[in-house]
């Protein structure tokens, strides 16, 4: 799905355009960009919407979303390395999943 800007804020009912704006200038959302100016995709939509509720229901000041946002993609970069980590040990031979499970709770134990 791509939309332009008017259509993103008519989609987003708490959404200005003026913040869309300075969003994107800040680089919290990164859409593409199209002969007609930026187009938004899904997942551009889903970040203006977690960008209002933190902002207007959770009332978190602007300053302090890029902290907010940083962390958020953080979590989410690690939540998929662990899924590529798991796809991967699921490739390998019973016995050695069966040493990883016993250095995990190794680990565990010691902590």
């Amino acid at each position: 799905m791509s939309l332009d800007e008017r259509t993103v804020v008519a989609r987003i009912e708490r959404l200005t355009l003026r913040d869309l704006r300075i969003w994107v200038g800040e680089g919290w959302i990164r859409p593409a960009q199209s002969s007609h100016g930026p187009v938004f995709d899904d997942l551009d939509v889903a970040r203006l919407r977690l960008l209002c509720d933190l902002r207007q229901e959770l009332g978190l000041p602007t300053d302090v979303l890029p902290t907010v946002l940083a962390l958020i993609d953080n979590l989410h970069r690690t939540r998929r390395d662990l899924r590529r980590l798991t796809a991967a040990i699921d490739t390998q031979p019973a016995d050695v999943r069966r040493s990883i499970i016993a250095a995990l709770r190794s680990v565990d134990d010691e902590g």
